[in-house]
């Protein structure tokens, strides 16, 4: 296959708005199937665990592609890689989009996590080929279409449900697939007759098992932690089998059998660290959050689409200002810039954790503020330390291994999450139902209460009034308890942060 040009000739908006596009993509789509978990588990009869072995089969599947993304690449070129990904991704919508079990689902996912492994890595892999004048403008406008994307997610997955059904989350996808499949000619090619050695089927199988096993544990984990060591054991040593696989293959693929990549040292590796924590955390807040504010806090589905961008919106005003203060050369140190990012992100927890039904729209608008500064500050300093060391010939095949342990942590983030709301749920559940009983007085005053209030309800369909107000106010104690715990992964971040010398 005879080698092609390496990038289009000229830079030009054009080309920003092809990487935008591609980049945005599977924001979008995540963005609106988590703002409408609720429905589409309704719709496809599924329970949250069900949900959550869908997240893991995209993961998955993305893997196996990730790990062959340089050989894909140069076997394909990009242009005609990205095109033959977004037909996979829009197959695996139209599997989802008419699926009526949740097998049939997660196999849609599975489909689509073959097709959007390929856009995240390869839009940034396109934006550091740029001279160095335009760099940073190609990595603004990479940021601005990956928290677009995540913004116009929620908004979108509204407007389905508020005007269509939760099948619409995965149509609405294909008018975005339609519009980027031209604007991929303005990509690279790069196809090469001499290709580097791919994966053993064998070896990726094996990946594949170890990170599925993996997860289905967390899934298995019963709501005591402890009562069954042997589950936890079987997680370890199925997350340890997945990294050992992981490592094996990575060395294969680098070409070098017995050591790490170059590029391996302890800055890189700290900040793959930090990129999962950062990712497992918005993906479990992109799960949590709609479950609060419309479950506990009774917003409606509009009112909750727009309080959702939220985060994403203010994350591009805080990344434009970091960009500008890169610029003029006036931006605090690394770890002053993520020093700040986890005092917002502990501000965020703590605040969130003392939310109740009665909080003003405006003051919750202002913590998802905090939020979005927390999520665009940590990842632009992230990514600063992890890659300036890095060389140029290195950097395709350290950040595909970044987006290895983003598939990872999203799919974990959902899968834990699924499992604290549960567990939490279940026990604030119990607690509060406890109480539930003519032996209590304030069962009794609550009951006079309802009476005085809607005099023409029977006494079943007050109690029915009740028990939806119990299992409400049991959730909001679930969603704060979340927030508590991120707001400990935020002391515990800086502690990191203060620790560790090779951000400075």
């Amino acid at each position: 296959m005879s080698s092609a040009t390496a990038r289009p000739n000229g830079f030009s908006p054009a080309y920003l708005v092809a990487i935008m596009l591609v980049a945005s993509l599977e924001f979008i789509q995540n963005g609106m199937l988590n703002f409408a978990a609720s429905a589409v588990m309704g719709g496809i009869g599924a329970a949250p665990e069900e949900f959550s072995y869908a997240a893991m089969a995209y993961a998955t599947a993305a893997i196996l592609v990730l790990f062959n993304h340089r050989w894909c690449c140069q076997w394909l070129g990009l242009r005609r890689f990205v095109r033959l990904s977004l037909l996979l991704f829009g197959l695996g919508a139209v599997l989802c989009a008419c699926a009526a079990s949740p097998g049939a689902f997660i196999m849609g996912r599975a489909v689509q996590g073959l097709g959007g492994a390929v856009f995240f890595t390869a839009a940034r892999v396109e934006v550091n080929g740029l001279q160095e004048r335009s760099r940073m403008l190609g990595l603004l406008c990479f940021g601005y279409a990956l928290m677009l994307g995540s913004a116009l997610g929620p908004l979108l997955g509204a407007q389905a449900l508020l005007h269509l059904d939760w099948r619409w989350i995965f149509w609405g996808m294909l008018p975005w697939l339609v519009l980027t499949l031209p604007a991929t000619r303005l990509l690279s090619q790069q196809a090469q007759a001499q290709l580097p050695a791919a994966h053993s089927g064998h070896s990726l199988a094996w990946l594949a098992a170890a990170v599925l096993s993996g997860q289905w544990l967390i899934q298995q984990l019963p709501y005591d932690f402890f009562s069954q060591p042997q589950t936890l054991l079987g997680l370890l040593l199925g997350c340890c089998a997945a990294a050992l696989l992981a490592s094996r293959l990575q060395r294969r693929h680098a070409g070098q059998a017995g050591r790490w990549p170059a590029f391996a040292r302890l800055p890189y590796l700290l900040g793959l660290a930090c990129y999962f924590c950062c990712y497992l955390l918005v993906s479990a807040n992109s799960y949590i959050l709609p479950v609060m504010v419309q479950q506990a806090l009774g917003f409606d589905v509009p009112t909750t689409g727009r309080l959702l961008s939220v985060s994403f919106l203010a994350g591009i005003g805080f990344a434009t200002l970091y960009a500008a203060a890169l610029f003029r050369r006036s931006a605090p140190g690394l770890r002053m810039m993520l020093l700040l990012a986890c005092a917002l992100l502990a501000l965020y927890g703590l605040l969130m954790a003392g939310v109740s039904p009665a909080v003003d729209i405006r003051y919750l608008v202002a913590l998802l503020l905090l939020n979005g500064g927390f999520m665009s500050l940590f990842i632009m300093a992230v990514a600063q330390g992890t890659f300036r060391a890095v060389e140029p010939e290195q950097f395709a095949q350290a950040y595909q291994t970044k987006n290895i342990i983003r598939q990872l942590a999203i799919s974990m983030g959902v899968a834990g999450s699924t499992v604290f709301l549960q567990a939490r749920n279940a026990q604030h559940y119990q607690r509060l139902a406890e109480g539930f009983s003519w032996n209590n007085p304030l069962f009794d005053q609550a009951m006079d209460y309802l009476h005085q209030v809607f005099p023409l309800l029977g006494q079943g369909q007050r109690m029915a009034m009740l028990a939806g107000e119990l299992g409400r106010q049991a959730m909001l104690l679930s969603c704060q308890d979340f927030f508590r715990a991120e707001y400990l992964i935020a002391a515990l971040l800086v502690l990191l942060v203060l620790w560790q010398r090779q951000f400075d």
